[in-house]
């Protein structure tokens, strides 16, 4: 298949619409591991064969049915952003949610910009989907300076408010926490815990830390992840706020013993109770 990749998200899966991304988050681990300056990566272009692709994986899918069978969840998008300014012009990420919505293929979106509410009708009608933002802090300010070009936070706040008024399946992804005190991922639960059906929860990916030291000082640190999940795990189990690790902090918290649920990520894995929890 060439539109739906291997992914390497707790997804499984994920479709790029596009290759590179406008909103400039200083954190992004894609651009290190595409080994792109900054000023190359905030210079995105449309995947226009993404479609055609697509329509194609989806033959090859019906033809194999053990294969069609694994795919339970497909991230849009797992190295850029679906719903960045370039959608406005395209349209490839409203063009391929409405295939999979039409050929019944699950799929999540993850967003930090709230031009994904232009295709609120399509969620609407099509059950197998999920719609979520990236949060990792309430403080604009601080949001500005790691993420210039997406959409302020209070902004996301009330798409998700909104999405889950009209009946949308909504998640979100407060990941990569940063190690900065106005990253609090219990603060951005309090928030949202009314409208959420979903968290994730990872750690900042240290392959991208270099912009983010040199910028803002701020410097990757073991001691304050440890900290932070030994804190938010408890209280999320606490209040029954369904959530999820994502696969490289998984292994960071084993590493330390930290006890977690397993995770909720994939659309199809129904939720579980704290009897639940594994370890090491």
């Amino acid at each position: 298949m060439r539109a739906i990749e291997v992914s390497g998200t707790s997804m499984g899966w994920e479709i790029n619409c596009y290759q590179h991304c406008q909103h400039g988050c200083l954190y992004c681990y894609a651009r290190t591991m595409e080994k792109k300056t900054y000023r190359e990566w905030i210079k995105p272009e449309p995947r226009y064969q993404v479609v055609d692709w697509l329509i194609k994986d989806i033959d090859e899918l019906n033809d194999i049915p053990q294969l069609r069978a694994q795919i339970k969840d497909i991230l849009l998008c797992g190295c850029t952003d679906g719903y960045q300014g370039l959608e406005s012009d395209y349209g490839i990420t409203r063009e391929v949610i409405t295939i999979l919505a039409d050929h019944d293929l699950p799929f999540t979106v993850l967003t930090k910009n709230t031009n994904v509410m232009r295709d609120v009708e399509v969620f609407k009608e099509y059950d197998n989907c999920r719609v979520g933002f990236s949060i990792i802090t309430t403080d604009d300010n601080l949001r500005q300076l790691l993420e210039p070009n997406a959409s302020p936070i209070e902004e996301r706040c009330k798409s998700i408010e909104k999405l889950k008024e009209e009946g949308v399946s909504t998640y979100c992804c407060i990941e990569p926490i940063m190690p900065d005190k106005k990253s609090d991922p219990i603060r951005i639960v309090k928030r949202l815990k009314d409208y959420v059906d979903l968290f994730g929860f990872g750690k900042w990916n240290p392959y991208a830390k270099k912009l983010v030291k040199e910028r803002l000082g701020i410097d990757y640190n073991d001691e304050f992840y440890l900290n932070i999940f030994n804190e938010l795990i408890p209280y999320c189990e606490q209040e029954k706020i369904k959530y999820g690790i994502v696969k490289h902090s998984q292994q960071f918290l084993r590493s330390y013993g930290i006890r977690f649920l397993p995770t909720q990520l994939v659309s199809d894995i129904p939720y579980v109770g704290p009897n639940d929890i594994v370890g090491k």
